[in-house]
């Protein structure tokens, strides 16, 4: 079902056929029966219930739809139009009954959001009284602008008030007693907003005294149309020929955007083959680097083993005079200096031997002197005794 659908219907008294959407009708299964609340609902905070709406539908028949205009020529539309409460009623000084409603019903819609169940009502506006605002309702239906609205409910019979299962809540509180007593057009925002017309009645019904203009009259008129679609004409022209301009001059450009993008293009390319030389040559570079240090490091190692040798052959020249008893004082610097020649010195091995060498003679000569003493004593005591008794023998 479309938001809005014309009918094709003439109207015979000016009377024009609109349909609206009253409210939403939400599941039974949003009624939390334990709790005595309604899941779901409008802005408003009343959950709309399929049994209890059907009940007060017979209600509508005859009610009116209202509006509050804003203008004289009573084209837009404000709010409800309600100026006091009276007796627990609400008085609409500033509004004005359009139309009145002639059916109510259920029904399923499809909507921006889905298929929806809804309440509908039908009826008619006087299309006389409020010629103007039908006619910026339809322009407004065209343009995808129609107005929402709001459905009115008040108390039944001699009820206090209208009775709410559950009774009153700000949100989720459920209708179950009541009456709709109307419904209002609005500019403002709705707390329905599938609440909106649906369907206005269009007229194809024209009096035959319309025609009745002489033909001087027409051809006047006709003149008039002709006139201005001629100069309509010549504003399409000169609006064509600027265009057309334009166009040639976006045209130009674009040719000169293409060959300077074609340059651009060339330059890129030529910088790209550099490059690519560039690359080649510093990967042979590259390449020729790694051999060359290659052979350098070679070089380096080669020197340095050459070195060693040379190193250790001038030790060994250095030490040739002495004798293995006397090298192996100095065994330990010998081999360090056979393993790292380069940062040893020769000198402190042929000054090692020496110095063990020197402590050596030194010890061997102090020993061979205690021998000499103890040897001296002995002979000479071996001639005063024989001495001694020799001059015994001779004085006796």
């Amino acid at each position: 079902m479309k938001t809005f659908e014309l009918s094709k219907k003439d109207s015979k008294n000016g009377r024009r056929h609109f349909k609206v959407i009253l409210h939403e009708i939400y599941p039974d299964s949003c009624v939390d029966e334990k709790n005595g609340v309604a899941s779901e609902y409008n802005d408003n905070g009343i959950s709309w219930i399929r049994e209890y709406c059907e009940k007060a539908l017979p209600t509508l028949e005859g009610k009116s739809i209202r509006c509050e205009f804003l203008d004289e020529e009573r084209t837009f539309l404000n709010g409800h139009g309600e100026t006091e409460t009276k007796d627990g009623l609400p008085i609409f000084e500033n509004a004005v009954m359009i139309g009145t409603f002639e059916k109510g019903y259920i029904t399923d819609i499809e909507t921006d959001e889905g298929i929806k169940t809804v309440c509908i009502g039908e009826g008619t506006i006087d299309g006389l009284c409020y010629h103007n605002f039908c006619e910026k309702l339809e322009e407004d239906i065209e343009d995808g602008n129609a107005p929402f609205g709001s459905v009115e409910i008040l108390k039944t019979g001699d009820n206090p008030s209208i009775i709410y299962k559950y009774g009153y809540k700000d949100y989720g509180r459920i209708p179950m007693v009541f009456e709709y007593s109307g419904y209002a057009l609005l500019g403002v925002r709705p707390a329905d907003k599938t609440a909106k017309i649906l369907e206005l009645n269009q007229s194809n019904n024209v009096d035959k005294e319309d025609f009745t203009m002489g033909e001087n009259e027409i051809k006047a008129i006709v003149s008039q149309v002709v006139g201005e679609m001629n100069s309509s004409a010549e504003e399409i022209n000169a609006m064509k020929e600027e265009c057309e301009k334009r166009i040639a001059e976006s045209q130009e450009l674009v040719k000169e955007l293409q060959a300077e993008i074609e340059r651009q293009n060339e330059n890129i390319a030529e910088l790209e083959s550099k490059v690519t030389a560039l690359n080649e040559a510093n990967t042979a570079l590259t390449a020729e680097k790694e051999t060359l240090t290659g052979e350098i490091n070679e070089l380096k190692s080669n020197l340095e083993d050459a070195q060693k040798k040379e190193k250790i052959g001038e030790l060994n020249a250095a030490i040739e005079g002495f004798t293995d008893e006397q090298k192996a004082f100095a065994q330990a610097e010998i081999d360090a200096f056979n393993e790292n020649p380069l940062t040893s010195e020769i000198n402190s091995v042929v000054d090692k031997i020496h110095a063990e060498i020197g402590k050596k003679y030194i010890e061997e000569a102090k020993k061979a002197s205690e021998h000499v003493e103890d040897d001296v004593e002995d002979i000479f005591s071996e001639i005063n005794e024989k001495k001694v008794s020799e001059e015994d023998v001779d004085i006796f």
